[in-house]
């Protein structure tokens, strides 16, 4: 019995990883039409209108693909298509990021749709596959991700860049509202029994000397200091924050699109415009940060793990 149930789980096991090359393949075809589509939008001899700006990440991101803002549409398209990871050096988790509206015609939306679609499917996929490794390490977990995806024939795939979605107005809105979200620190309290079992859930074999070392540090914690950890998540970059605005009789109503990592795609008018947008400048401008008491943190953190630092017990 416990052979045939072994035998069932790799069954499953397969067929999950068999799920995704398709899909990736699928995935890699709709980012093809979307960036054809702007490409041709592009060359058009009709003005199509956009507004991309130019905050100092941003115009790294057009030095490594190439392209310059002058061609905004084209950009954009390449943008869309980088599914793999850069040649240049850098944090390979990080994105390329160029925030920004675009004035597309509804086919262009729709293809824009049907890629988010399948960013979605691609991701569950991946998704189903590593919670079927669940009794390996984080690592481990990775690693077996990778070698899928190198025998697909995609070895530099760049999963985060695959799972990004799109951000779109389906219906074109009245007006569009943009504003800079400054780049920020999130603090927050978390508990012992959180901080083991994120540990627990990175090394459940026990095999990692470092996060095993790390367990120890927490288990020898004093009760006094327990209400004194803290996760520290860092957004180095400012966000542009997207916000569409409809009018009727009863007023405005506002709904948020999102942070623009990308390009928004908007349904153009017939000349091929934007709505009425907010101007903003290209990064947010220098102010005063307000200091928080919890900023009061040591240098190193006791879990690098986890990302969590033991507040000084003094402060307040």
């Amino acid at each position: 019995m416990r052979k045939f149930l072994y035998a069932l789980e790799m069954t499953d096991h397969q067929k999950l990883a068999a799920a995704i090359p398709p899909l990736l393949e699928k995935l890699y075809t709709s980012t093809a039409a979307l960036r054809c589509s702007l490409e041709q939008l592009q060359e058009s001899p009709r003005p199509w209108q956009s507004y991309l700006l130019q905050p100092p990440f941003a115009r790294d991101a057009a030095a490594q693909l190439d392209m310059t803002f002058d061609r905004p549409f084209a950009l954009t398209g390449a943008l869309f298509a980088q599914l793999n990871y850069c040649d240049t050096a850098g944090d390979a988790r990080s994105t390329l990021q160029i925030p920004g509206l675009l004035a597309v015609p509804e086919s262009t939306i729709a293809l824009a749709r049907q890629l988010n679609t399948d960013k979605a499917a691609f991701a569950q996929a991946v998704s189903d596959f590593k919670s079927a490794l669940k009794d390996r390490t984080a690592p481990e977990r990775d690693l077996s991700v990778r070698e899928l995806l190198s025998a697909a024939g995609y070895p530099r795939a760049h999963l985060r860049q695959c799972y990004r979605q799109i951000l779109l107005c389906p219906k074109r809105p009245d007006a569009i509202a943009l504003s800079w979200i400054k780049a920020r620190k999130s603090i927050r309290k978390v508990t012992v029994q959180w901080c083991e079992r994120k540990l627990v859930q990175l090394d459940p074999q026990g095999a990692d000397p470092g996060i095993q070392y790390q367990r120890h540090l927490l288990a020898e914690l004093p009760n006094n200091r327990h209400d004194d950890l803290r996760q520290v998540q860092v957004q180095s970059r400012p966000n542009l924050q997207v916000a569409e605005i409809f009018r009727d009789d009863q007023g405005e109503t506002y709904r948020q699109v999102g942070y623009s990592a990308m390009p928004v795609l908007v349904p153009a008018d017939e000349r091929g415009q934007l709505p009425d947008f907010t101007r903003v400048d290209h990064q947010p401008g220098p102010g005063r940060r307000r200091q928080r008491r919890d900023l009061a943190l040591p240098t190193e953190p006791l879990l690098p793990a986890l990302r969590v630092f033991l507040r000084q017990s003094d402060s307040t």
